[in-house]
């Protein structure tokens, strides 16, 4: 692993915060060229990109500290170490809404269209940002019984051969990029595609959350993020199911 890139002047540049940067960056411009077809400017695209980001740092940081409490319990002054990693997907995406949002309704922008314009960015820059993850050595999977990559992989950090879960988050976060460029012509309605997004990452995630190293907390069958995942998928495959209808209807 490679936790810290380089130094300048002897101040540490940490991998995780530069994959989690060049993420935002490459997911904006992947945006701002989207937006003439949702009928967006680019200076509307970075204003909201610009308090999704805020949003999405401070909500997935919030998420992560009460999941891993009992820890920073005992370490509070870890809770501001954005570099040392720990931000949780969920917790970003419910921060970047309740944030972003009221100020595209205040401003009058269509809000539905936004969601479809950043579906595709997102997907981009989790791949990209899961890339600081393998590289920090955090959010690895379980033992893995196969010591040959990509099966397993050995963190210098921690015992034994590991699935490297932050490759696999990768992987299939550039399947839904895909597959999600190509579900957009169909669509019916506004907002249609950030639901096929959220259906989608909750199942690839749902899968991969019995790779990870995380403990079985709800009736010993499903993880936390498990069970927030079967939520998602239900909200989202009913909720556009309800609106497709109206559409045709």
């Amino acid at each position: 692993m490679h936790r810290i890139l380089f130094t300048v002047w002897k101040f540490p540049v940490y991998s995780y915060g530069v994959f989690l940067g060049l993420a935002f960056l490459f997911g904006i411009l992947f945006a701002i060229r989207r937006a003439p077809r949702f009928g967006v400017s680019p200076e509307a695209v970075i204003e909201a990109a610009s308090l999704c980001i805020i949003g999405a740092v401070l909500g997935s940081r919030l998420a992560y500290v009460i999941l891993h409490w009992d820890y920073y319990r005992q370490f509070p002054s870890h809770i501001f170490s954005f570099r040392e990693g720990g931000l949780t997907f969920y917790g970003g995406v419910l921060g970047a809404i309740a944030l972003t949002v009221p100020y595209l309704y205040l401003k009058r922008y269509p809000v539905a269209a936004f969601f479809d314009l950043f579906a595709p960015p997102l997907a981009l820059g989790y791949a990209i940002a899961r890339v600081g993850c393998f590289l920090n050595g955090c959010c690895f999977g379980r033992v893995c019984p196969f010591p040959f990559f990509p099966l397993g992989v050995r963190f210098p950090h921690l015992e034994g051969f590991r699935y490297p879960t932050q490759i696999y988050a990768i992987g299939y976060s550039l399947v839904i990029l895909v597959l999600l460029l190509r579900l957009e012509k169909g669509c019916r309605f506004r907002g249609e595609l950030f639901l096929d997004y959220l259906a989608l990452y909750s199942a690839a995630r749902f899968l991969i959350e019995y790779l990870r190293d995380e403990p079985f907390v709800v009736f010993g069958v499903f993880t936390l993020g498990q069970v927030a995942c079967l939520g998602i998928v239900l909200f989202a495959m009913v909720l556009r199911g309800v609106l497709r209808q109206r559409v045709v209807a």
